[in-house]
């Protein structure tokens, strides 16, 4: 199959899915009030369709999109597959800033969980970008986001081990991940931060796909590495910031989706990857997000993150072992 096959494919696999979560639901809606949401008398139909459905699809296609894209910029980066979108420290930033307010007691809500992680991934952001320009190897920026890791992901476990029972198990359902929980307005916000993210991305494809080949390479090409490198950075963070203060830590989907997608078409320039690894992100998530729901088996559905590993993880193992046995 080639690559506009593929594309068109991809696109009606996410146009059906994102069009299933619209139409089906726990609240059956009458459909000729729908358009009276935009009135001064907003129903039931309009208010579970513009504020609960719309924001859920829109939230769950920039998610899948923009953690797909900034896991691959991530891999090429650093020649590291198993590099993703937490490599830096921006989850754990926002994660660090989620613990301060939740488990010491300072506040709670998704608002406050928001907001917080919004401030954590910026605060871990400039603080990569500080270091950034002061290392001279790729090892050791990724050593330091590395330990960044590390280090707040111990303070995050002190505060797990002081903090009450109420506040802990609400820290625990925000580690969960959700798409559940974005208006209208902040998903629409996100999604068009995912589009210009993934424009800038694509305008790179060039040193990206020279990049690959090499530092040294890559210099000789023309390709002006530490402008690339705060531009990549730069477009990780607001990326994993975003996503991450609007729907948790989401699991997997940095990391896998681009292997994924290497796996699936031949190509390896940036300017074939960079779409169809949005296209996959968006496709994966949408589809995790039926198990979130419990695909009509489990009520309470599942938490996003262990969806998304559950269906991921063996995707990649199935396409890997398709593509070894079709060589052998």
């Amino acid at each position: 199959m080639n690559y506009t096959a593929t594309v068109i494919l991809t696109l009606a696999a996410i146009f059906g899915l994102a069009l299933s979560h619209l139409l089906s639901g726990s609240t059956n809606i009458d459909w000729g009030e729908l358009g009276l949401w935009f009135s001064n008398a907003p129903t039931i139909a309009g208010t579970v369709f513009f504020e609960v459905r719309l924001p859920r699809v829109l939230i769950a296609i920039a998610a899948g999109a923009g953690l797909g894209i900034s896991g691959l910029m991530m891999q090429t980066w650093f020649h590291n597959p198993l590099a993703g979108p937490s490599v830096l420290g921006v989850t754990s930033g926002a994660g660090m800033a989620v613990a301060l307010v939740v488990l010491t007691g300072m506040g709670g809500g998704w608002l406050a969980n928001a907001l917080a992680a919004s401030v954590g991934s910026w605060c871990a952001l400039g603080l990569v970008l500080f270091v950034a320009s002061r290392f001279r190897g790729l090892a050791s920026l990724l050593i330091f986001g590395l330990m960044l890791n590390y280090l707040l992901g111990a303070l995050v476990t002190v505060l797990q081990a002081e903090a009450e029972e109420n506040a802990l198990q609400q820290f625990v359902f925000w580690g969960m991940g959700t798409f559940g929980q974005a208006s209208l307005v902040t998903a629409s916000a996100v999604l068009i931060l995912v589009l210009a993210a993934s424009s800038i991305a694509f305008k790179q494809y060039e040193n990206l796909d020279k990049w690959t080949l090499g530092a040294v390479t890559a210099r000789s090409m023309g390709v002006n590495e530490s402008r690339l490198q705060k531009i990549l950075v730069v477009l990780t963070g607001l990326l994993a910031g975003s996503i991450t203060a609007v729907c948790g830590p989401v699991a997997f989907l940095g990391l896998a989706t681009p292997h994924l997608v290497k796996l699936i078409i031949p190509y390896r320039s940036h300017n074939r990857l960079i779409p169809m690894t949005a296209l996959i992100g968006a496709l994966l998530a949408l589809l995790a997000d039926w198990g979130v729901k419990g695909w009509g088996i489990a009520d309470s559905g599942w938490p996003l993150n262990a969806v998304l590993s559950m269906l991921g993880a063996p995707l990649v193992i199935w396409v890997l072992l398709q593509r070894n046995f079709s060589r052998s």
